[in-house]
């Protein structure tokens, strides 16, 4: 698993996302869902809690890259239902471009991938992503 990252890494593109469904040896994933929830608790009724809710998510963000000698700086994310609630309005997709245009993007994947698209949840009930212009790896 881990020579297939670092062969993946190796390359030059625009994205560097890993889906992964098990454990990475040597990488912490921050919990998007109880980190963001606890706090946004405080504003749940504001009308305005989508705005303030991507302002957070990046605070969170931006503060819980890693560095690793196997791959570099790096974000790991996992639990990340919450990012899809209606209520937040956040654009999963540009998530994604956003934090691996410049550094790896680890994600935790519950869901279901094939040929380019996530699904969240299931692929009869969840959401569909189409990920297929973003490089990324499925492991």
């Amino acid at each position: 698993m881990i020579s297939n990252i670092q062969h993946y890494l190796k390359y030059q593109s625009r994205n560097k996302i890993v889906f992964h469904k098990q454990d990475i040896p040597g990488i912490e994933a921050i919990d998007v869902g109880n980190k963001l929830s606890h706090k946004i608790k405080s504003i749940a009724s504001d009308a305005k809690i989508g705005m303030k809710s991507l302002i957070i998510m990046d605070e969170i963000f931006t503060s819980s890259f890693s560095n690793s000698s196997e791959y570099g700086k790096y974000l790991a994310i996992q639990n990340v239902g919450i990012l899809f609630e209606s209520e937040l309005k956040t654009d999963f997709l540009q998530i994604l471009d956003k934090y691996s245009s410049s550094n790896t993007l680890f994600v935790r994947w519950d869901g279901e991938i094939e040929n380019g698209i996530l699904y969240f949840l299931t692929k009869e009930k969840g959401q569909k992503i189409d990920i297929k212009n973003l490089s990324h790896i499925v492991i």
